[in-house]
C-alpha cells in the first residue's frame, strides 16, 4: 500500500467492484467500457497488477491494472473519477505503477492511449513516456491510439 497526503493505493478486491465500474461507466463510452465479469477475473488473476487508489475520505477515486512479463509491464486499464481529475491522482497512480515496476526488475511500461486523450497524452510525457507507434483504427469509434513507453 501506498500513501501520499493521505492518498491511499491498494489491491483491488471483489467489494470494490461497484466504485470501479463507477469508475468506467464515468470514463469511457460505452462501447469501451469493461464488463463487471473482466474486472472481477482480474482481481482474482492478477496478484500484484490490479489497484485501487482512495482519497483521504477512504472513497475509490481510482484504479489501474498492470500486466507484467519480464520484457515489460502493460498498463491495460487506469482512469480516474471525471470529477477527481487534474488533482494529482493520476499521476501519483502511475508512479505507484512504475515503482512496482522497478522493485520487480521490469525494465520498461506500456500503454495505449487515444490520439484525442490530450490531456492523458500530457501526462504520460511529463512522467517520461514517449510515443512508439500509432495503432490505425484501434478503439471502436475508429479513433487511433497511441502506444507509448518509460523506460524504468
Amino acid at each position: 500500500m501506498l500513501t501520499s497526503t493521505g492518498v491511499k493505493i491498494r489491491k483491488a478486491t471483489k467489494d470494490d467492484l461497484r466504485a470501479i465500474k463507477t469508475i468506467e461507466d464515468n470514463s469511457f463510452n460505452w462501447f469501451e467500457r469493461f464488463p463487471e465479469s473482466l474486472f472481477l477475473y482480474y482481481i482474482r488473476k492478477l496478484k500484484d497488477g490490479f489497484f485501487v487508489e482512495l482519497e483521504p475520505s477512504g472513497a475509490i477515486v481510482g484504479y489501474a491494472i498492470l500486466v507484467k512479463t519480464k520484457q515489460y509491464a502493460y498498463i491495460f486499464s487506469i482512469a480516474v473519477l471525471p470529477k477527481n481529475r487534474k488533482q494529482g491522482y493520476g499521476e501519483l497512480l502511475l508512479k505507484f505503477l512504475a515503482t512496482r515496476c522497478t522493485e520487480k526488475h521490469i525494465p520498461k511500461i506500456r500503454l495505449d492511449v487515444k490520439v484525442d486523450n490530450n490531456a492523458a497524452i500530457e501526462l504520460y510525457k511529463k512522467l517520461g513516456y514517449i510515443e512508439v507507434k500509432k495503432k490505425k483504427n484501434y478503439y471502436g469509434d475508429g479513433l487511433d491510439a497511441l502506444m507509448m513507453e518509460k523506460m524504468l
